[in-house]
């Protein structure tokens, strides 16, 4: 009697030593269910990534913390921007987990105190370039830019494969670009040019000369050519590839001259929520979350664990082969330059 319950007792331990040993405890990748149900309430993120992006992370980041809801404020760089300006001069602030367009704007809010200091696990094995050295911030996504342009109105042979391919009387009144004060991702493409000796300010005199029309936002700069309305646009990678899986007229063209421009995720000093923002933050970052995630919609990630769509370059291939960019003197300069740059524009 008393062997066998000695060998009852035994059997019942095994099982749960085998339970214990089976459960993933928090971090990387899938975690258990109940560690993923133990977080509940509102996470709100403020961002300038497409809007159709949004929704998809949000409801993959609701189905793993099914207790969770994700708000979103999407637009464009400069409405983010002036809404955070209001909040911080308020002291109502609504955003937990921010995302933008570019460096510049971020190492701002940076030097302003205004973000957390807190290291991700998904960033340790992202690009220096791509990254904040003490821990503010990480690029979630790189957007690249290049030419998109119709397939009704423009032929392959046609489509330059540099900027500089643009001053040609083939796209007179028939170029259109996004306005730098309210797209990061220009902005940067902007300063980026301005200070290759390539190309410098007579580029966009030249631009300007030709009948470049500017455009409020990326989206409708890329629509507007989808539409037909213009031949070819400086435009956003994979705003424009989106738009050909869906069967729009519109293609893509690589330039030569690389301009990447990573896209930077935090989390707002002072939010309403810092847990579950540092939890929306991870999300994205993660290879088997938001990375994955943004792959399947044509774009590049941080992460150089996320196998990209053939023809794509990666981000260790982009930090290596883009146009330098100083990110802290576009942060000092950027007035000036859109400010010149209203100066050829607005003629």
């Amino acid at each position: 009697m008393f062997k066998k319950s000695l060998a009852l007792l035994l059997a019942i331990l095994m099982v749960i030593g085998m339970t214990a040993c089976g459960k993933k405890e928090g971090g990387g990748g899938e975690q258990g269910g109940s560690d993923n149900e133990k977080y509940s309430g509102t996470v709100m993120l403020y961002t300038s990534t497409g809007e159709d992006v949004v929704v998809a992370l949000k409801e993959a980041f609701e189905k793993k913390y099914p207790n969770v809801t994700m708000e979103y404020i999407q637009a464009t760089s400069g409405k983010i921007t002036s809404r955070l300006a209001a909040e911080f001069e308020s002291g109502t602030i609504a955003c937990d987990t921010l995302w933008l367009a570019d460096f510049s704007g971020i190492m701002t809010y940076k030097n302003e105190d205004r973000l957390i200091q807190y290291r991700s696990p998904f960033a340790e094995k992202v690009d220096a370039k791509f990254k904040d050295a003490d821990g503010y911030y990480t690029a979630a996504r790189i957007v690249v830019m290049g030419l998109g342009y119709s397939t009704t109105k423009s032929s392959d042979a046609e489509v330059p494969n540099n900027y500089d391919g643009l001053i040609s009387e083939t796209f007179r009144n028939q170029i259109i670009m996004t306005h730098p004060s309210n797209s990061g991702t220009t902005k940067a493409l902007v300063y980026a040019l301005v200070n290759s000796p390539k190309y410098g300010w007579p580029f966009f005199q030249s631009l300007k000369d030709y009948g470049t029309e500017v455009n409020e936002s990326s989206n409708a700069t890329n629509n507007a050519v989808a539409s037909g309305g213009y031949k070819i646009c400086l435009g956003v990678d994979y705003n424009v590839k989106n738009l050909m899986d869906q069967g729009s007229p519109i293609a893509w063209r690589d330039t030569e001259d690389i301009v990447a421009v990573p896209c930077p995720i935090a989390v707002v000093k002072g939010c309403p929520n810092e847990e579950l923002g540092k939890l929306l933050l991870d999300f994205i970052l993660d290879p088997e979350g938001g990375q994955k995630i943004m792959v399947d919609m044509n774009i590049t990630v941080s992460s150089p664990d996320v196998q990209l769509k053939p023809g794509m370059l990666s981000s260790d291939e982009l930090a290596a082969k883009a146009l330098p960019i100083d990110w802290e003197d576009l942060a000092k300069t950027g007035k000036d330059m859109i400010a010149k740059y209203n100066e050829i524009f607005q003629k």
